[in-house]
């Protein structure tokens, strides 16, 4: 779906709904997409024949960390070319901020994007995260009248680091507003010794809208293998627990190797023996 700056801008909070963007449509179950950071010594090199390499491998998506140079006009035909959709995109907090949000969504929805996920925050003190916390309420509650989707992607430390007794992704999450959505990173939910369903239920409220399908890290970076002596996920009790959340994209992320497919590939096999793909 692409959207001129003028049609973007004249939309306002009674635009485009959420049905309507491909992320969105109504599926039997989630599906599945790739984050090109897993590939990206592969995509600086060759683009659009690594989306060629993803799409014959079966994944339908493809969540962004960069664009790689290309303006969202090119991104667009490269997608539909070889007939991926964009699932989604890691981008830092500055681009959620009121004087760059209209550009971050136009870009958005111009390669057909629907979900916009902070990749990275972290900060020492409670207040901090408070600040943080504004920026991104203030950009979910505008990008939802444009149909779309604003996320935090967790990593390890908001687990492991304690302010005051309490871990930082508490006291990230209790301020953020229900219109943001958990974009839990399962594997390093697991890897920092925390129980991923216990997060999903804790603020019951936050939509799961993508969800980083990663096993531990570090490990072999594919899903279903680990590291010798070391517990991976449990995703046969992750899988229900997740798509309870209005989950819409398992996104798979890997960190072994970025310059091959091979990881990748071992992923979406995975997914396809559990009956995601």
């Amino acid at each position: 779906m692409s959207v001129s700056r003028r049609s973007f801008l004249k939309a306002g909070l009674a635009g485009l709904t959420v049905s309507a963007l491909p992320g969105f449509a109504a599926a039997a179950k989630p599906l599945v997409g790739v984050q090109l950071y897993s590939v990206r010594g592969l995509a600086e090199k060759d683009l659009a024949g690594t989306f060629k390499a993803l799409k014959e491998m079966g994944y339908v998506g493809v969540e962004f960390a960069g664009y790689y140079g290309k303006s969202a006009k090119e991104l667009r035909k490269m997608l539909d070319d070889c007939g991926l959709k964009a699932c989604g995109t890691h981008i830092g907090l500055d681009q959620m901020k009121a004087d760059k949000l209209n550009a971050t969504i136009e870009f958005a929805q111009e390669i057909g994007n629907f979900s916009m996920a902070v990749s990275w925050l972290n900060a020492g003190k409670a207040d901090e995260w408070k600040a943080f916390a504004d920026v991104l309420n203030a950009a979910a509650e505008k990008a939802k009248g444009f149909g779309m989707s604003v996320g935090y992607h967790n990593h390890q430390h908001e687990f492991r680091d304690k302010i005051d007794g309490k871990c930082k992704f508490e006291i990230f999450f209790t301020q953020l507003s229900t219109d943001v959505s958990m974009q839990m990173d399962v594997g390093h939910v697991v890897s920092a010794g925390e129980d991923p369903i216990f997060w999903l239920n804790r603020f019951p409220k936050h939509q799961t809208v993508t969800c980083h399908a990663k096993e531990t890290y570090p490990g072999p970076g594919i899903l279903g293998q680990t590291k010798e002596g070391s517990k991976g996920v449990d995703w046969d009790t992750f899988f229900p627990a997740v798509e309870k959340k209005g989950l819409k994209w398992y996104i798979v992320e890997s960190e072994a190797d970025p310059n091959t497919l091979d990881r990748v590939r071992g992923c979406i096999d995975f997914l396809k023996a559990k009956g995601r793909c």
